[in-house]
């Protein structure tokens, strides 16, 4: 796992709502919020994404399409980059298509084996109303198992994001609608390397919970590397410890006589692996706590109505 270039994979039918959250989102992250700011190279996608996000504060939805869409960005810390992410969203038909004839699909499957996490996006309003879309659930929870995959070293961060949630306000449509995507919110709440959310979006007038989807990923997978990290530091501070005891002139005489690697050798070793340690310690534990508590106050008030019965997710 790459911090700097991490892959975030987005499925969703075509009017999910997939290309509105990315204009939402970016908005709400570009002005800045606790210490971070949202940020990408492309001048021109930025103006376009800001361009989209300012509409819809004022109520114009962009038009459902049913193009892929990719971004590069970055997640910044006090003017610094911490984080860079690959957006990569992926049109409706993919979803639908069978792998065998359908280039989007078989790119997708490929995409998926190597993502570093998934955003799954579900019009809420369509699952209460329309039965047909609950195949699309279905074939997602399918290529989900193939992305999740046997590596448990690496948490995968998968988030199932209720899209047009002000426009469901009867519980009946909730539940309607939860129970269609149960066998997804299970897998969510799996376990083993899945890191699940579920969060209700709306991306309008009102938004809500625009930032979280994203957060959720990149302070999960950040959250993960900073644990990491103090791992190998104490890990780091033990050997030193005792090598420490043992480097000595006698320790580095026998060695030399036997040809082998003197404790004072792997004492120097270590130290310089201590030291790398403490930089890397340092300059990722302050950072994943600030955006652990940001993505805390940006999840208030985003969890979808209880419908059918819901796995907690898990962290």
């Amino acid at each position: 796992m790459d911090l700097a270039n991490l892959r975030v994979v987005a499925l969703g039918h075509s009017s999910a709502g997939k290309s509105t959250y990315l204009a939402a989102m970016f908005t709400h992250l570009a002005a800045g919020r606790k210490g971070f700011r949202m940020v990408t190279a492309d001048r021109g996608t930025a103006d376009q994404l800001i361009a989209s996000g300012k509409q819809l504060a004022k109520g114009v939805y962009p038009p459902p399409t049913s193009r892929s869409t990719d971004l590069e960005a970055g997640l910044e810390y006090g003017r610094k980059e911490l984080l860079g992410f690959h957006w990569a969203d992926y049109r409706g038909g993919a979803l639908t298509s069978s792998a065998a004839d359908d280039p989007e699909t078989r790119k997708l499957l490929k995409r998926l084996t190597r993502a570093d996490a998934v955003v799954v996006f579900a019009d809420a309003h369509r699952l209460a109303t329309d039965p047909d879309s609950h195949d699309e659930v279905r074939r997602t929870v399918v290529l989900l198992h193939r992305a999740v995959g046997d590596d448990q070293s690496t948490p995968l961060p998968i988030v199932l994001a209720y899209t047009k949630s002000d426009l469901v306000t009867d519980p009946a449509d909730w539940a309607r609608a939860r129970a269609a995507t149960a066998p997804l919110e299970e897998l969510l709440g799996s376990g083993g390397r899945v890191r699940g959310a579920v969060v209700a979006v709306s991306c309008g007038r009102s938004p809500r919970a625009v930032a979280v989807p994203v957060l959720w990923c990149l302070s999960t997978l950040l959250g993960h590397r900073a644990r990491q990290a103090e791992e190998r530091l104490a890990e780091a501070k033990e050997f030193v410890k005792d090598l420490r005891k043992e480097a000595n002139g006698i320790d580095s005489l026998v060695s030399w006589f036997k040809g082998v690697e003197s404790a004072a050798k792997r004492l120097r070793f270590w130290e310089e692996e201590l030291r790398e340690s403490k930089e890397e310690v340092a300059g990722l534990r302050r950072p994943a706590q600030r955006l652990a508590r940001l993505l805390e106050r940006e999840q208030r008030g985003s969890a979808p109505p209880a419908g059918a019965s819901a796995p907690a997710v898990t962290r």
